[in-house]
């Protein structure tokens, strides 16, 4: 059989099959057609690497090949790290062979060699029996590098000259202190010429002190403090310098030098104790020949600051913060002023004040001066005014100013809507900004006072066709419209209350237009109209008006904003609007008034004229309607009502559209626009009708906060 097995090896020699594995971490390698028996003649070959850092280690968890003397007929060979590591086979138990157990192979570097080989047959005795090959596990392991004889090639000596760290992969090498690593990352050398401190203190010395300092020494330690510190020297024990008897350092030198004047060279075994430099910026030189054991030295830095004058204060309104006895280099002081007084350098006023004494033992600026704030004049108030409670025109700090609005036209009341304003004082703070009794700048507004004419009517009159309005007794009254034809009502200071079909007449006109004509403040036509159209900045329709349905006026109500607000006086002041909770206005009877520059006797009144109506019941009104005989009927919806009588001739006519129905509210004393003059049959002759204003209180406070 052994002629036979070299035959099939010079014949299989070419048939050879090679198997690298990639970088991994671990993996498995196992016998052709592992697990059924492994092929004759087979030549296999694995390349185990693993990453660089790590080494390989590999076991069998099964291995059953032909045993035979030295593993001649079939076997696996591992190599690794150019060494053989065996040549195995055989069975657990048999009696020949070189069966691997639970042995361990372990490469010094990353990568393995396994190669399997099979001669022509497996048997025993002349019995062939199947076996089954092998398996193997391998892994990455790291390499510590550090411990010793781990070095890969025979003539490696250590990885590291001073301090070796193993980490998983790899490792790193490090220097004593006083040494660098050099280009190589492993020898490591003496580094010192060129060693600089910049701290206010702090230790230098000798390489390896209180050891022996290295040989060939060239070393430079600088000390660069700020300008303004002195830096003191003191030597600690030991102090151990190679010296000579009769030369002085002849052989190793410590010299001390502060910008560039030497202070003295210093060797031997006595200390130079305690060295005053006077200076800022300190070398200390040191050199060593190629021999000597001395011990070296060892030096204590520290500075001192220069120090600058105690500050003064310029006026007795300066404060000078946490002030201290003694000021040195870089120490501070802050400055403040007494409140209501103000920090100020020159002409400047400053935020904040800090000077710092400087290197040259002076503070880097002057000290301030303090100046009483002034707030400045205090802001104008739209209809009103201020007044100064005690020295007029002055405006420095704690001075006081009251604001009051031009009443009895006008009421005080704030931005920010949390109730009226007792006294309208506001005082010049400290910040420099005039601010009410809460510390706010906001000033107060004037609103418009509604309802409180100066001259009210008193009676009821019961005259045909009304009465001469004196002046002032309804100031709310507005003349204008598309064709200069009808009535409306101030509200606030630029807001007209009026008819909708003063704007958008029944069968005329399809769109808004804001070309309509608006006067107020007077009782006669001809005066009111010499104090000028108000122009018109915006105008607003209620959206259920319809202007082609000549028989239903639902939604008879229009508001119009002026561009300005108007001023207001006793010739012109605002209508008060209804409170949503009380309908008592609306009750059949009440007594209220409606005036206008209506026609009368077919010709337009030239003097504002009003009556006194009383409210009527809304039942008779619509039974009063019914009894029309007209083509289609009126609408009378729950948005209208009616007043008046049509026995009685007193009522509103063309022209007095839009004008508005007012009450006497008895417990307010205001004047209230319960209705708005909208339509009737026959002036004179029939109740009138008018839109329900408390109906459309939410769609009229809801357009003027918008437009606020």
């Amino acid at each position: 059989r052994l002629l036979l097995h070299l035959l099939w090896e010079f014949l299989l020699s070419g048939m050879v099959s090679s198997s690298p594995t990639s970088e991994k971490l671990f993996g498995e390698i196992t016998s052709p057609r592992y697990p059924k028996p492994y092929p004759n003649n087979n030549i296999s070959t694995w390349d185990i690497t693993v990453p660089k850092g790590f080494v390989v280690k590999l076991n069998f968890g099964l291995f059953d090949l032909e045993p035979s003397e030295s593993c001649l007929y079939d076997y696996v060979k591992i190599t690794a790290d150019k060494k053989d590591l065996g040549r195995y086979c055989g069975r657990q138990a048999s009696a020949t062979g070189n069966h691997p157990g639970a042995r361990e192979f372990v490469s010094k570097g990353n990568r393995m060699r396994l190669k399997f080989h099979s001669d022509f047959s497996n048997e025993e005795n002349g019995t062939v029996i199947p076996y089954k090959g092998f398996l193997a596990y391998y892994q990455a392991v790291d390499l510590d590098e550090c411990a010793s004889g781990n070095a890969i090639e025979e003539d490696e000596g250590p990885v590291c000259q001073h301090l070796c760290h193993n980490y998983v992969g790899g490792y790193l090498c490090s220097c004593r202190p006083g040494y660098q690593l050099q280009s190589d990352h492993h020898s490591c050398r003496v580094e010192c010429s060129s060693e600089l401190f910049t701290e206010a203190f702090g230790y230098l010395s000798s390489p390896e002190y209180p050891l022996p300092y290295p040989t060939q020494l060239r070393c430079n330690y600088s000390i660069r403090l700020e300008r303004g510190l002195v830096i003191t020297l003191k030597f600690l024990e030991p102090f151990d310098i190679d010296e000579h008897q009769q030369v002085h350092c002849p052989y190793d030198q410590l010299k001390i030098q502060a910008k560039g004047r030497e202070i003295g060279e210093f060797c031997g075994k006595v200390s130079p104790g305690i060295i005053e430099t006077n200076s800022n910026e300190v070398d200390v030189l040191f050199f060593s020949d190629e021999s000597g054991f001395s011990r070296g030295w060892k030096i204590r830095y520290s500075s001192e600051r220069i120090r600058c004058p105690r500050p003064v204060p310029r006026d007795r309104f300066t404060l000078i913060k946490d002030l201290q006895p003694l000021y040195h280099f870089r120490d501070y002081f802050i400055v403040s002023c007494q409140t209501g007084y103000s920090l100020m350098e020159d002409d400047q006023k400053l935020p904040s004040f800090t000077a710092v004494c400087q290197d040259d033992g002076t503070w880097h600026r002057p000290m301030p001066w303090c100046k009483i704030v002034n707030c400045g004049d205090p802001k104008n108030l739209t209809n009103g005014a201020f007044h100064y409670v005690r020295e007029p025109g002055k405006n420095d700090y704690q001075a006081e100013v009251t604001y009051q609005c031009n009443q009895p036209y006008y009421r005080m009341v704030t931005h920010r809507g949390n109730g009226v304003f007792p006294s309208g004082t506001y005082t010049c703070s400290a910040q420099g900004s005039w601010v009410d009794q809460g510390g706010q700048e906001e000033i107060p507004v004037c609103l418009p006072v509604c309802g409180k004419p100066d001259n009210p009517i008193v009676r009821i009159q019961r005259i045909i066709g009304g009465s001469t309005a004196p002046p002032g007794s309804f100031p709310w009254q507005g003349e204008g419209g598309i064709s200069g034809l009808g009535g409306g009502a101030l509200l606030g200071d630029r807001w007209i209350l009026t008819a909708a079909h003063n704007i958008l007449p029944k069968q005329v006109s399809p769109e808004v237009t804001e070309d309509a004509e608006v006067f107020l403040g007077h009782t006669k036509v001809d005066e009111i109209r010499k104090l000028g159209n108000r122009p018109i900045r915006k105008v607003f329709v209620h959206p259920t008006y319809n202007p082609d349905d000549e028989n239903n006026f639902d939604g008879d109500i229009a508001l119009i904003e002026l561009k300005d607000p108007v001023t207001l006086g006793p010739n012109l002041l605002p209508v008060c609007l209804p409170d949503v909770s009380n309908s008592t206005f609306y009750s059949s009877g009440y007594m209220g008034y409606v005036s206008g520059f209506g026609v009368e006797k077919n010709i337009l009144a030239n003097q504002l004229k009003y009556v006194s109506l009383p409210m009527g019941s809304p039942k008779a009104c619509a039974e009063w309607l019914q009894g029309k005989d007209v083509k289609k009927p009126m609408v009378f919806s729950e948005n209208m009502f009616c007043a008046g009588s049509p026995t009685v001739r007193k009522d509103t006519c063309q022209g007095d559209s839009g004008s508005v129905f007012t009450v006497l509210d008895p417990e307010s004393e205001r004047w209230i626009a319960t209705g708005i003059v909208s339509w009737g049959l026959v002036c004179g002759k029939s109740y009138g009708f008018y839109t329900k204003v408390i109906n459309y209180l939410d769609w009229i406070k809801g357009i003027i906060e918008e437009r606020r």
